[in-house]
């Protein structure tokens, strides 16, 4: 069963605010966007490294623990 496609009127929900108009750093009027990222620098490898030997060491200390403790209560 098909139905009619309703029609509907464009009308503006609601208008940018007033200094909207003088903005100029990008965005549009209503500020800047999720798209307006910030230019890439270089890469993150260092980052990730880091954040990967931290996890790495956590997890080693999480098995020592569990190791210890399941020696020392068995």
């Amino acid at each position: 069963m098909k139905f009619p496609r309703e029609k509907r009127d464009a009308r503006a929900v609601v208008k940018p605010p007033p200094e909207a108009s003088q903005r100029v750093d990008g965005g549009g009027p209503w500020g800047p966007t999720q798209f307006d990222l910030p230019e890439r620098t270089g890469s993150n490898s260092q980052a990730i490294l880091i954040v990967a030997l931290v996890g790495v060491v956590v997890l080693l200390v999480i098995a020592g623990l569990w190791t210890l403790a399941y020696f020392k209560f068995t």
